[in-house]
């Protein structure tokens, strides 16, 4: 299918501060991270987005969120995808030329960190990553609309909500 696509940059959510490993990767979502989160999921099902594929980066807090929203959309944990080129610290180029190979599904979510997400959002809406900057609370998301994957030109920013205006309009359906 051709464009549009949204591609709902999601950013994990709460996590331990440290892991028993003592390793930044293998950092676990909190109770209360899953908790908030799975509101969050049902603020954006409210919202009717067309999630038809959920891509993460390999850090097991990640994983794990990108597992709660595929849950959350009727799939399974089987079918979050990882995506290398969002671990920490990748280029948003790096993102934008994997996007290449999957395909032409209308609705992607990406879940990834932060401030990397916040470069892949300005790099989608401007063409520069420190052009625009989004902080991005834990387990907020920005629905951008771009016209092919990869992208070729500016996308159009549909939304850009808090983890607390999710959970409120989840609360309200």
């Amino acid at each position: 299918m051709a464009g549009p696509h949204l591609l709902l940059l999601l950013r994990h959510a709460i996590a331990e501060e440290s892991s028993a490993t003592g390793r930044d990767e293998d950092r676990r979502l909190t109770g209360e991270g899953k908790r908030k989160l799975r509101e969050v999921v049902a603020g954006l099902r409210a919202l009717e987005l067309p999630v038809e594929r959920v891509l993460s980066s390999p850090l097991r807090r990640a994983v794990e969120t990108a597992e709660i929203v595929a849950d959350g959309f009727g799939a399974t944990a089987e079918d979050v995808e990882i995506m290398p080129a969002l671990v920490p610290g990748a280029a948003p180029d790096a993102v934008l030329a994997a996007l290449a190979g999957i395909g032409r599904p209308r609705g992607v979510v990406l879940v990834g960190h932060e401030p990397d997400l916040a470069a892949l959002a300005s790099t989608l809406l401007t063409g520069t990553p420190g052009l625009l900057h989004m902080g991005f609370r834990k387990a907020g998301v920005a629905g951008i609309v771009v016209a092919s994957l990869p992208p070729r030109s500016a996308g159009s920013l549909e939304f850009f909500l808090t983890p607390s205006q999710l959970r409120r309009i989840g609360r309200a359906s």
